[in-house]
């Protein structure tokens, strides 16, 4: 199924847009530095991106305009601990909002209860020169990155 999408202004008419889910088929240990490796993507339609499941690298059409949101759930291996992540490019550096990236901050603060958090991290972009994948920038060694991290993406043809 594709969907139409006008976008704001647009001139030419609805844009066909591809909404695509890619999760972990099994928690992940991590520490910071690690990548979070997804292994499985679900789509509406023949996305044009592609998805490395050893590596967890999203190629991106350049072609394309894309808003990529994560929804990241932790079970951090010390309940004091904060932790964050960050999108990055194929060659490592981490996209900042100049870039279209906003990663994602959780502050542990007294009183916080469990072990698991959540926070989201996005990336916005139109005809995107580099794949992206998502680091663990701070996050307490031996952790888990649960099966309930979800990257959600929109795949918009201009």
């Amino acid at each position: 199924m594709t969907y139409k999408l006008a976008p704001t202004g647009s001139t030419k008419g609805p844009a066909s847009t591809c909404l695509i889910e890619i999760t972990l088929s099994s928690a992940q240990t991590a520490s910071s530095g690690d990548v979070v490796a997804f292994d499985t993507i679900a789509s509406t339609s023949t996305p044009a991106l592609s998805l490395n499941t050893s590596t967890g690298e999203i190629t991106l059409d350049t072609s394309k305009h894309y808003y990529i949101q994560a929804s990241i759930q932790v079970d951090r291996s010390s309940t004091t601990s904060s932790f964050s992540f960050a999108w990055i490019d194929s060659s490592g550096t981490v996209l900042t909002t100049s870039d279209g990236g906003y990663d994602a901050n959780w502050e542990y603060h007294t009183g916080t209860n469990g072990d698991t958090a959540t926070c989201t991290a996005n990336y916005i972009t139109r005809s995107p020169t580099s794949a992206v994948r998502l680091k663990a920038v701070t996050l307490a060694t031996s952790s888990s990155v649960r099966t309930e991290t979800t990257v959600f993406i929109m795949e918009v043809t201009p």
